[in-house]
């Protein structure tokens, strides 16, 4: 599904990626972690665009699509979340579904604000059951921004949701959630998000990876250290290292 050969990326006099390697695995749930400044939301970002590429290439099912735009990229069925969540807080639940499928290959912001009546029906049943099955129907007339945080990145990932993406990147889903809550955006990423498509989970929290990934890759300083099973990973020398320090790790 995605090849990743190595890709660099600088800011100023700072490699934030420096020639990674990189290869998911069509229908495969990949978690990406490291310490905070380590590159994850930097690959992020040059994956879908929003950052050139420096050197290297991207590839998704064997086409090159380093350094396309985010709207093209869009099209090649990749969709994503934020760390810090990008909302239309003053548009309700349903309405920031709703927005969200103007990405869609056949469907253009024209065609969602002077829709035609039989297309508008089916894209209003789209979104209705996605925010079902997301556990958001019960607030669907509310303002995106009055929601707490574990509602919002679900929203977050509804949005994500509704362009049926092949390959969703998930950036930090949980972050700033309880243990309950963690433990049931989990479940939904399990059952709604994972199933016949391929994903990448940036997280800190490793109960929720462990749950969700086939695999594991560890970043630090822009550069791979370590990739396998998540047991492999966590107890990989230089991931001990990255995240606690040489004393600790040695002791």
């Amino acid at each position: 599904m995605l090849k990743v050969e190595g890709l660099s990326r600088m800011f100023g006099g700072v490699e934030a990626l420096a020639g990674l390697d990189l290869q998911v695995h069509d229908g495969s749930v990949l978690g990406l972690i490291g310490p905070n400044g380590s590159g994850k939301t930097t690959l992020f970002n040059v994956l879908t665009g929003v950052y050139p590429a420096d050197s290297g290439h991207i590839y998704l099912r064997g086409k090159d699509v380093t350094n396309l735009k985010p709207q093209q990229i869009i099209r090649h069925g990749v969709a994503r979340t934020f760390q810090n969540l990008r909302l239309y807080s003053r548009l309700t639940v349903f309405d920031n579904v709703w927005v969200a499928q103007h990405s869609l290959p056949d469907v253009g912001l024209r065609e969602l604000i002077l829709a035609r009546r039989k297309p508008e029906r089916a894209r209003r049943e789209a979104v209705s059951t996605m925010l079902d099955v997301t556990g958001l129907a019960d607030h669907a007339d509310q303002l995106a921004g009055g929601l707490p945080l574990a509602l919002q990145r679900r929203l977050e990932l509804a949005r994500a949701l509704i362009r049926s993406p092949d390959l969703l990147l998930l950036d930090e889903p949980a972050g700033g959630m309880t243990p309950a809550e963690t433990a049931d955006m989990a479940d939904l990423i399990h059952h709604i998000a994972t199933p016949n498509r391929t994903c990448i989970v940036i997280e800190h929290k490793m109960e929720l990876l462990s749950s969700l990934c086939q695999r594991m890759c560890v970043l630090n300083f822009g550069r791979k250290i370590a990739e396998g099973n998540p047991q492999q990973v966590l107890d990989h020398p230089d991931v001990l290292e990255a995240y606690l320090g040489r004393s600790q790790s040695s002791a």
